[in-house]
């Protein structure tokens, strides 16, 4: 009797292990170790027929049970069967780690070329603005010379016109002075010349 009860209770505790470890293992993701090429079988262990198999680093969906050190699962391919449960593991492999590592690089990489053309596109406005920009200053300058050649110009014509008036203003000067002084001798010998006559 005694015997009998440790072998229940054996059996109980090992149907409640298997349950619990069904229950966690169900529905979560796991993957097929790196460097390695599994069986799938369709039971728990190799006894059972090969249904195919599975890749390293293969994704693959746990779906609870666990028998014999085996573990079902379901592949990419959505067929069911059973692999070694050692093979599992709980973090991706190097393969797909490589792969998400690529497309991160990829990102990146156009990410990079998006960047490079802003930035020539960036460098040819800013070129075009340097060349607008010595434009300008070229076009300043000889605004510039003109207006200083203008103001030349526009001293010597001034210079010019007080030079005339400066002339005129002495040759009126001499008239008048010659005027003045010789006039009054004519009026005066005008008026002597009538005395005597």
């Amino acid at each position: 009797m005694n015997t009998i009860q440790k072998i229940i209770s054996l059996l109980i505790l090992t149907i409640s292990c298997s349950v619990t470890a069904q229950e966690s293992a169900e529905n979560k993701t796991g993957f097929i170790s790196d460097d390695l090429f599994i069986y799938f079988h369709s039971g728990p262990g190799t006894q059972y027929r090969i249904l195919g198999s599975i890749n390293a680093g293969e994704e693959v969906q746990l779906l609870g049970a666990v028998e014999n050190e085996y573990q079902q699962v379901q592949d990419a391919q959505n067929r069911t069967g059973w692999v070694d449960a050692k093979y599992i593991s709980a973090t991706p492999g190097l393969r797909v780690v490589l792969a998400e590592l690529n497309e991160e690089l990829a990102d990146k990489t156009a990410q990079l070329g998006n960047l490079q053309s802003k930035m020539s596109e960036t460098n040819k406005q800013l070129n075009a603005l340097k060349q607008q920009n010595q434009q300008i200053t070229k076009e300043n300058q000889e605004i510039s010379q003109k207006f200083e050649q203008a103001s030349s110009e526009l001293d010597e014509k001034d210079l010019d016109l007080k030079l005339t008036w400066f002339t005129y203003g002495a040759g009126v000067l001499v008239l008048g002075l010659i005027l003045g002084l010789i006039l009054p001798r004519f009026a005066s010998r005008k008026s002597s010349y009538s005395s005597w006559g």
